[in-house]
């Protein structure tokens, strides 16, 4: 059966003791009344679980809740797509088990989607919270225009080629258009890259102007990985987005932003001394038949290994 204009929320939460109770109760505090919340604990070696189930027994009353505890850690993507294959609601938030949705980000976020049935997701702001307590938002507010003109004109996919460009915590998606692509890919260690690709690939997405999460940036996040020295978890990750792209793509224009995109992922590789995945994106770069002294000095440098990641380390 399912529950039109009704949200779910799925929350997967590893080892976040600090932040779960508060990422719960944003929910809770919704003033979007059709909602429910599937909370995940993903196998964490802390209290995270613990939290959960206190949590859940004294708020079942206020909020539709449904736990679901695993012994060990799935792969972040398969284990979404596991919950999301059980949902019958009509759109879907992701939320991290460190994240905060304000009180108005689902009624202000279903409200767009309303507006336009056909659009995949709806995207917002996001108040970015660093580890020294330092807030900023994620865009600047003169950037909303172009934001809306973009999602208007439908040539975000060629944006994203090129650049992280949507804040993916603040995403609702339309389940029905999310369940027609598959979900997330389950072979990749983090999901917005690709997903939103896929889905801007062929459908509309909307952007509303509001600031709709707290994004916490820590150093346990998963982003924080993302060149990690030596051995990244989602650089290989990426380095499959951009094979995919390459074949989803159109026209000169989108092969030229993904020119730009894999020289980028290349050179982040080559400073942190991930040589493995670097040779993989040289690969790709000579499949493109791409050239220049640019490329030309990253293949000396993947040729020679040089390790220079401690350097890298202090600089980022």
């Amino acid at each position: 059966m399912k529950f039109t204009n009704r949200v779910t929320i799925i929350c997967i939460a590893f080892n976040h003791e600090k932040w779960v109770e508060k990422a719960m109760i944003s929910v809770l505090l919704q003033d979007f009344e059709d909602r429910e919340l599937i909370i995940v604990d993903n196998g964490s070696k802390d209290r995270t679980p613990d939290i959960i189930k206190e949590w859940v027994k004294n708020n079942t009353d206020k909020l539709p809740v449904t736990a679901i505890y695993k012994s060990k850690s799935v792969p972040y993507c398969q284990l979404f797509n596991e919950v999301l294959s059980q949902v019958e609601s009509q759109f879907a938030v992701d939320l991290s088990g460190d994240d905060f949705l304000y009180a108005n980000h689902l009624s202000l976020s279903i409200a767009k989607l309303q507006q336009t049935p056909t659009a995949a997701f709806v995207f917002s702001d996001a108040m970015i919270l660093d580890e020294n307590g330092e807030q900023s938002t994620f865009y600047e507010r003169e950037d909303y225009k172009e934001l809306a003109e973009k999602t208007l004109a439908n040539d975000m996919y060629e944006t994203l080629i090129r650049r992280s460009y949507i804040s993916a915590p603040t995403v609702v998606f339309s389940i029905d258009i999310l369940k027609q692509v598959g979900g997330y890919d389950a072979t990749l260690s983090y999901e917005d890259f690709d997903v939103q690709l896929r889905l801007v690939r062929d459908f509309s997405i909307v952007f509303s102007e509001h600031v709709g999460v707290l994004k916490r940036k820590h150093g346990d996040s998963l982003s924080a990985s993302q060149y990690q020295r030596y051995k990244s978890q989602m650089l290989p990750s990426t380095l499959r987005v951009c094979e995919k792209i390459r074949e989803m793509n159109r026209n000169s224009r989108e092969e030229a932003a993904l020119s730009e995109r894999v020289l980028f992922e290349l050179k982040h590789a080559l400073w942190s001394a991930n040589f493995e995945v670097a040779q993989g994106f040289a690969n790709l770069a000579d499949e493109m038949n791409i050239k220049g002294i640019q490329f030309s000095l990253y293949k000396l440098w993947l040729r020679v290994r040089l390790d220079i990641s401690w350097l890298y380390v202090k600089l980022t």
